[in-house]
This record gives structure tokens, sequence and C-alpha cells, in this order.
């Protein structure tokens, strides 16, 4: 039976009898969560106005503050078809970094032929298919902010798929209009959603509305098609109905409640169903499902058609709290983020750190995963983002290509306050023992708060060990509490010298449960809890 199914069923079920905690292959690093073919899914729309109102006013998903039932049993989240551990598990070449999800180098040069667009409302854009016969969706900058949607959504989508999701190709370009050409069987599409065979003249509009650089190329985001078919957006909570290999509901997962953290970094407000996608792709010779993160044209102070509103990040479209605390005092008591202050750069829009709380950051509306975020979920998150040093920043940030030094300069500045504003909260929320190792007979860690300097090292640990019985639970003494040093606890002679299969707990400062497996005459590490 797939590892998934057991997790979530010992999640979900309640007083039932211990059972055997650790299996051979613990811990499980693949979720293989491709096994049953899904060749029949159905595609689904979700209309924004709807989701708003769903997650506004009802109380949607499953509330209960339960452990994330999709991580092995070191708390980490398994390769799956929603997440693939990069920089968090191991460390990206800055290289990797700045290629991000890119698999080669965008449009081919010469002729590129329109094939669809959609020339009305605020945000005009137009499907393209080069000389390769790859297709890709073309998406300006406003007016106003040169620069500003494309290098947030060139620079978001690198940190998302380094954080670990799937995401689209997207490529910065600079083209000419004579580049273009409008194919016979194109279609423009407008608000009403009515569509009509596009002509040169459609073209030439949507131009008039984008920014248009001095020697007179269009600077743009290509945004390359997925592979495989869509299926629409997934929902943040729940299951899909028609996917069998979709076993976890949504609210529950680890790297949904979790993208709440590297939402806040960012400053990913449109953090919305509507901005996911599902894809049917081939796997493995079947049909399966890949989930998706796209549009990041919101992220980093650009509001994808203007600077982003000063409320963004701090309350929901919705919240009466606030609004009505205005009311009541005319005024007088607000909230911080209405005196945040930002410098004049119209590439970045408004990004700021001084104001910026990990704590209550805030979506557009609430999003169900993200409302369940527990510490556990934060601090896997910010793990993660604390991974990326300022060389990682400085290297990504510049692949938005920003014509100001300056602005450039002040987005890597804001991004690194922040990321130490959300590992000082978060890592505050739990006792951060980490990195786990075996030295000999030494089990070493590291203190997270205290190696990244947010707090003082403890002056010691406690540690406590037990013989652990995988099959009933039991647990018996090796010995009293023994005091050491921050970053180790030697492993008791008693289990040093075990034979066969055995298990060993040792609890650190009665908050952190470490679970060694000792086979072969070596231990290995098989279980990390948190209390």
């Amino acid at each position: 039976m797939r590892f998934a199914v057991i997790l979530l069923t010992a999640a979900l079920l309640q007083d039932i009898a211990f059972a055997q905690k650790f299996h051979p292959d613990d811990p499980v690093y693949v979720d293989p969560d491709d096994a049953v073919d899904v060749r029949n899914a159905a595609r689904r729309q979700l209309s924004d106005y709807y989701d708003f109102l769903e997650n506004t006013f009802l109380n949607v998903g499953d509330r209960r503050a339960i452990p994330a039932v999709n991580i092995n049993t070191l708390g980490e989240v398994p390769d799956s078809s929603w997440f693939q551990n990069r920089h968090g598990r191991t460390t990206m070449s800055i290289e990797a970094l700045e290629r991000g999800p890119n698999t080669g180098d965008g449009p081919a040069s010469g002729t590129w032929r329109v094939v669809d667009a959609k020339t009305e409302g605020v945000t005009p854009g137009f499907r393209i298919r080069d000389g390769r016969g790859d297709q890709y969706f073309i998406k300006f900058d406003p007016i106003t902010n040169p620069e500003m949607a494309t290098a947030a959504e060139v620079i978001s989508t690198k940190f998302f798929h380094a954080f670990g999701y799937n995401v689209p190709e997207n490529y910065l370009v600079f083209f000419n209009r004579e580049q273009l050409e409008v194919d016979p069987k194109a279609r423009v599409e407008g608000d009403l959603g009515k569509t009509r065979p596009m002509t040169t003249a459609d073209l030439d509009d949507i131009f008039r509305r984008v920014h248009r650089s001095k020697d007179g190329f269009y600077r743009a985001v290509a945004s390359k098609l997925l592979p495989g078919r869509p299926l629409g957006p997934f929902k943040y909570y729940g299951a899909r109905a028609d996917d069998p290999n979709d076993v976890f509901p949504h609210e529950h997962r680890r790297e949904l409640r979790g993208l709440s953290v590297f939402c806040a970094w960012l400053n990913h407000d449109d953090s919305r169903a509507i901005n996911t996608l599902d894809m049917l792709v081939e796997s493995n010779g079947r049909s399966t499902i890949r989930h998706y993160l796209i549009d990041f044209g919101s992220t980093l102070g650009s509001g994808s058609i203007a600077a982003q509103k000063p409320r963004a990040g701090y309350e929901y479209l919705w919240e009466p709290k606030p609004v009505l605390g205005r009311v009541f005092t005319l005024g007088i008591w607000d909230r911080a983020w209405i005196r945040a202050r930002y410098p004049d750069f119209p590439s970045i829009g408004r990004f700021e750190s001084d104001v910026f709380d990990p704590g209550a950051w805030r979506p557009e509306y609430p999003n169900p995963a993200f409302l369940n975020t527990l510490p556990e979920d934060g601090y896997w998150a910010a793990k993660i983002i604390m991974a990326f040093t300022v060389d990682d920043i400085r290297a990504i940030v510049r692949t938005g290509r920003l014509s100001d030094p300056r602005a450039e300069e002040y987005l890597v500045e804001t991004l690194i306050e922040r990321r130490n504003k959300i590992g000082r909260y978060w890592f505050s929320k739990v006792l951060s023992l980490d990195n786990f190792r075996l030295d000999g007979d030494m089990l070493r860690f590291d203190h997270l708060e205290s190696l990244y300097d947010f707090a003082p090292a403890p002056a010691a640990v406690t540690a406590r060990w037990f013989h652990f019985d995988n099959e009933t639970g039991k647990r018996t003494p090796l010995g009293p509490e023994t005091e050491h040093a921050l970053g180790a606890a030697p492993i008791p002679q008693a289990a040093a010298g075990a034979t066969g299969e055995t298990y060993f707990l040792v609890e650190l400062s009665n908050r952190v449960h470490v679970y060694l497996r000792r086979t072969s005459g070596s231990f290995s590490i098989v279980g990390v809890e948190r209390f």
C-alpha cells in the first residue's frame, strides 16, 4: 500500500490502536502519486468572484489544527506531483538558481505568429508560435511602471521554482513590432468571452497600451505553454474527485500550508486558486495530473497593471474589523501599514520590510491551507527561505534586468530584511534544533535561532534516551536525563551495543524527539517530531 494512504489514515483517524510506527522504507523521500491512470480527468472552471465569495464568507475546508498529513517521518515533504525538493534539501548553484525552470533560451528569433489574443480589459496580451513551433503567452508591463511586472514575474518564478513548486518557463524578451505577424486563423477574445477573427489593427491596439523603449523595442515576459492538457485550477481545500492519486486534503498538505510563508516573503498576495493550474501529463506510461503555480505578476511590489496597493499583504479585501475601527475612531486608529513609506522606484512598485510582519501577512482573501498553517509548517518553509544567501538573492534579482541599479539594490536589501524577519519569527515558534547527523557515538545537531543570530544559544540541552518498541510504541528508559553542551548528545552504550534491528528515541529538552534505527551495526535517523 502506498505510504501516502498509510499516513493519511494515521493522521485522520482517531482513537485507533498503535500500529507499527516505522516501516522498512522510512524515511520516504518520494510520494509515488502517479500510480493510477487518470486519463478521464475532466477540465473544470472556477469563477474568480465565486472563489472570493466562497473563501471569504463560507467556512470551507477542514479547519482542524492537525499536523500536515503528507510529510515523511522526518517531518519533510516528499517529492511528488505537487512539489520537488530543491534549494531546501540541497544547495542549488548560482547558475541553477538563475536558470530556474527554464530549459532553453525562450522563443526562437525570427518571425513570431500571433495565434490568439485578448485585446480588451486591463491586461491585454497574446499568444505566439515561434519558428520551432513552440507557443508562448506574451505579457507586458503597464505604461506607468516599465519593467515592474515583467521583472516581478521572472524573479518570483525563479524563487518559487527553487522552493520546490511546479511553475512555467518564463523568459524576459525584447522584440519589435515588425517581428510579429497575425496568423490567418487567429482569434481575439473580449471581456465577455466572445471571439472573432483577429486583425492587424487589433495587434496595433495592444501595442498602443503597453510600454515601448526609446530604441523601439518592447519588453515582455514570454511564458511557455505548459506540457499536457489543462484541467483548470486546483482548490486549496478538499481533493479532486476525478483523481484517485489525490488522496490528501489540500488544506492539510504541508507544501500548501507552508506556501503562505513563501508568499509572505515575496508579497504574493494574489496566491489564490485562480492562479493555479492542473495539467494532465504522461508519466511512466500513464496519464497523471501535475499541479502548477502560475502568474507571479502581482509580487515584489507589482500589482501587474499598476504598483501594488498599500493594503496588499496586510488586510483581506473584505476584513470588517479594521474598517469598523477606522470608522468608530474617525480615522484616529489605524494599522501600521497605512504609514509605510516606499522609495520612488517605478520598476519596483510598493514593497517594504519595515512594517512587514510575518505573523500578520494576508493574501487577498482567506485561503484554507494558509489558515491551517501550524508552527511546524511555518518552520519548514522558513528553513528553506533561510537557505537563500545574499549572493543567491542577488543572483535571482539580477535576472529581472532592472535598468536602475538603485532599484535592484533596494529590492535585494528588502528581500534580505523580510527573509530575516521570517526566520526570526518562525524559528521562535519551535525549538529550532535541526540538521541532525551521526558522528561516531554522537548525535550532532544545530540550533538554527543562534546559528542565524536571531536569539542567544541555550546554555545546554537535556537528553533522555529510550529503547523504542516499533510494534507497540512502548518506551523503556536507558538511564536518567542528562545535560549536554548545545550541539551534541552522546549515544548511550546500551544503545550502541544493541543487535538486530532496534529503535531508540531521544527526547531533547522535552520538545524535539529524534528516532534512531540500528541495523547491521550502524545507526540511521528515521524520525523527527516537534512539540
